[in-house]
């Protein structure tokens, strides 16, 4: 993988900043609602198979009638959710970055520029900090599952930044043809 590809693995590994539920029951309720399609009774007892428990036991964590659970059972439990909670916040952030948010990046790195005659075009370092659109964000995306080099992600990168920043959304320098970011130093992506 390349640097633009693990910073993007990253930014959604770090997306999932949501705890999970704090008290037993509400983690077992969790559990109980992942087991779709199944009635309540044969919820509980996939749940109590889960955990080595009886289906008895699961019903009383879900109903609070059972406020803590042994050290043992307690992690075994929270080690279920995060199984199962991590996935749902990660794609729940992932769509949203590639359907409205869009995702924040930070890049250092060599900005040339593609403009008529006459303009200043000398590649230069430059740092920038700013939010790419949904748009943008779900291009890179789908350019690094479709197995994407380093060169096309970070054309990708430079020209969200070009729509972002360097012609602010068509408001300033329209003779502005093209943007390419090389020699990247440092890049980050977070989502949210």
């Amino acid at each position: 993988m390349g640097l633009i590809e693990d910073r993007l693995e990253e930014a959604v590994d770090r997306a999932y900043s949501q705890p999970i539920p704090k008290s037993i029951g509400a983690r077992v309720r969790f559990l109980l609602k992942q087991e779709k399609g199944l009635s309540r009774a044969d919820a509980a007892r996939a749940v109590a198979e889960k955990l080595g428990k009886s289906q008895r036991t699961v019903e009383r964590y879900r109903d609070d009638q059972i406020k803590t659970a042994k050290p043992e059972t307690a992690s075994l439990i929270e080690a279920e959710v995060n199984k199962a909670w991590q996935p749902l916040v990660k794609a729940k952030k992932f769509q949203a970055a590639i359907t409205s948010t869009g995702i924040k990046v930070d890049v250092r790195g060599k900005f040339g520029f593609k403009s008529p005659k006459g303009t200043t075009n000398d590649p230069r370092y430059r740092r920038l900090t700013r939010r790419l659109d949904a748009a943008t964000a779900a291009a890179l995306y789908e350019a690094k599952q479709a197995g994407a080099d380093e060169d096309e992600l970070a054309q990708i990168v430079a020209d969200g930044l070009r729509d972002d920043y360097f012609t602010d959304g068509g408001t300033r320098a329209q003779s502005l043809q093209s943007v390419a970011l090389q020699q990247i130093d440092h890049i980050r992506f977070s989502l949210g």
